[in-house]
């Protein structure tokens, strides 16, 4: 996903939390009021297809799959908090430090991805929001096939947490080899079965 307006350009998210300073969500919230013409608190399918459109290059049909997963209490439209959470996540892709913000971000990162709200994420929800992240189909089979420890397709909470500390891991490493931030997330490619058995330590039962 690319990233074209120039308002999310000039953002930057906190380096220490992953979140939009209290100046920019005040702005952001008088450009919410000015998108929200009814004057309705929400912005519907229509008016998110077009911000979107002008936002970023996905197509509509991506477009409308983010507007049914960031349209998180069912309400047919997407509140301020959601549309704010949105635009951390275009500013982190635009940054190139999406990884860091899942990492930061990983219970609000996880609630979206939960379409269902099972407490699981399966691979086909991971599949429908995973081009936000720059996660494409392959990687995300390699992401179930080094995470999913119970083998049934789907990440828990813990799954969850270990991936996206593994991702932030591996991300740092290709950093320090200079490799570009927006390179595909190949969780193999670095030897992640290593990072994962002292993550699971991590996670144990704390015995020593």
């Amino acid at each position: 996903m690319i990233v074209k307006w120039d308002f999310v350009k000039r953002l930057h998210l906190d380096p220490k939390y992953g979140l939009l300073n209290a100046r920019t969500v005040n702005m952001l919230l008088e450009l919410f009021k000015m998108l929200d013409w009814r004057g309705s608190g929400s912005l519907d399918d229509v008016q998110f297809q077009c911000i979107m459109t002008h936002a970023t290059d996905l197509k509509e049909s991506q477009i409308y799959k983010i507007f049914d997963l960031f349209d998180l209490d069912g309400s047919g439209s997407v509140e301020f908090d959601e549309f704010y959470l949105l635009i951390c996540i275009l500013v982190a892709m635009k940054d190139g430090t999406a990884k860091n913000f899942m990492f930061q971000n990983w219970r609000s990162c996880f609630e979206i991805l939960d379409a269902d709200g099972s407490g699981d994420v399966s691979r086909k929800e991971f599949q429908t929001l995973g081009f936000l992240f720059n996660f494409t189909p392959a990687a995300i089979r390699r992401i179930y096939q080094e995470f999913d420890v119970t083998g049934n397709s789907e990440l828990d909470n813990e799954d969850f947490q270990l991936f996206v500390l593994a991702a932030i891991e591996l991300q740092a490493d290709m950093d320090r080899k200079g490799q570009t931030n927006n390179q595909t997330f190949n969780p193999l490619a670095l030897g992640v079965r290593k990072l994962m058995n002292g993550l699971l330590s991590m996670f144990g039962s704390g015995s020593e």
